[in-house]
C-alpha cells in the first residue's frame, strides 16, 4: 500500500520524465523555482518554459504541502472537521504551443489526505484550434488503452471530462475531452498505479501531436484565432477550476497556480467565424461530446 512519501516520490519522477521530454521537444532548457509553502510545510518545485522554439508558454509543476488545518471551505466542501491536518501533493501541467496547429494540452495527477480520508484525482484534456479528426481518435484511443491496461473505466472518466470542462456561460466544452477523475477511493493500489501511468504516460500521448503539426504553415489570422479561443481558456480556469481555487483558497504560490494561463490571449465583442470554415467547424463539431471512438 503505497504512503505518502512513496506517492510524493513517484509524481517527483512523473515531473522530471515530462520536463525531460519537453526539454527534447522545445530544445530549450527551462525556469526552476523551488518554493516553500508558508501556511505548513513541503512546497514544491515549477518548471516554466516561456518563448521557444515549439512552446510559447507552458510549464509542470509537483507539490506537496502539508497542513495543520484545511481551508474553512475546503473543510466545509469535503465535509471534514476545520482542524484536521491534510496532505496534497501532485504534478500539473499545462502547454500552449506557439502554432495554432499544435494542440494545448492540459494533465494533472494528485493525491489528498486528511485524517482517514484520502482520494486520487487527475485527469488529461486537449485543446486544439484546428483540430485532425485522426489526431483526435487516437489521442481518445491511446487513452482507452491505458484504462484499459489499468482497470480503469474510460467511458465513466470521458463523461466526467466531457461534464468538468465544459464552460457553461459559453455553452461548449473547453477542447475535444480525454479523461477527469476524482475521489478515487476504492483500491489505493490500483489507483496509484493508474495516476502513475497517466503522468509518465504524457510524453507518448503528446509527441505525435508535436511531429505531426509543429512545422505545419500558419497565416496572421489562423494565429489571432488562436489567441482569441485561448480566452476561452482563461475563463475556465478562473471561473470553474477547482484547481486553481483550492489554490488560491489555501494560500498556494500565486505563480505557481496561474502558471496554466497563456502568454497571449484576446477577446472580441461578440465575434462569430464565418458559417463553413475551419474556425466554424471547431465550435460546431469539436466542442460538441462525442464518441471519438466510434467517429
Amino acid at each position: 500500500m503505497p504512503g505518502v512519501d512513496a506517492i510524493e516520490a513517484a509524481f517527483r519522477d512523473i515531473q522530471d520524465r515530462i520536463a525531460r521530454f519537453l526539454v527534447e521537444a522545445d530544445g530549450s532548457a527551462y525556469r526552476e523555482d523551488r518554493w516553500s509553502y508558508e501556511k505548513g510545510s513541503g512546497g514544491g518545485i515549477t518548471r516554466v518554459w516561456e518563448g521557444g522554439p515549439l512552446i510559447e508558454k507552458g510549464g509542470v509543476n509537483f507539490s506537496a504541502i502539508h497542513g495543520e488545518s484545511l481551508p474553512a471551505s475546503a473543510a466545509t466542501q469535503f465535509n471534514i472537521a476545520p482542524n484536521t491536518p491534510f496532505v496534497a501533493t501532485g504534478v500539473s501541467l499545462v502547454i500552449h504551443p506557439w502554432n495554432p496547429h499544435v494542440p494545448t494540452i492540459h494533465l494533472n495527477v494528485r493525491y489528498f489526505e486528511a485524517g482517514d480520508l484520502w482520494w486520487f484525482g487527475g485527469g488529461v484534456d486537449l485543446t486544439p484550434y484546428y483540430p485532425v479528426r485522426e489526431d483526435v481518435v487516437a489521442f481518445h484511443r491511446a487513452l482507452k488503452q491505458l484504462c484499459d491496461a489499468c482497470g480503469e473505466d474510460y467511458v465513466t472518466h470521458k463523461k466526467a471530462c466531457d461534464e468538468y470542462f465544459f464552460i457553461r456561460h459559453r455553452d461548449e466544452t473547453r477542447g475535444v475531452g480525454g479523461l477527469f477523475f476524482d475521489h478515487l477511493r476504492h483500491d489505493k493500489e490500483r489507483h496509484y498505479e493508474f495516476v502513475c501511468a497517466l503522468g509518465n504516460g504524457f510524453p507518448s500521448l503528446y509527441r505525435p501531436l508535436i511531429e505531426r503539426h509543429r512545422d505545419a504553415p500558419y497565416t496572421d489570422a489562423q494565429r489571432d484565432f488562436q489567441c482569441y479561443r485561448r480566452s476561452r481558456y482563461v475563463e475556465f480556469n478562473l471561473v470553474y477550476d477547482r484547481g486553481t481555487l483550492f489554490g488560491l483558497q489555501s494560500g498556494g504560490r500565486i505563480e505557481s497556480i496561474l502558471m496554466s494561463m497563456p502568454a497571449v490571449a484576446k477577446w472580441r465583442y461578440d465575434w462569430r467565424p464565418e458559417p463553413g470554415t475551419p474556425e466554424a467547424e471547431l465550435t460546431e463539431v469539436y466542442l460538441k461530446p462525442q464518441d471519438w471512438l466510434d467517429a
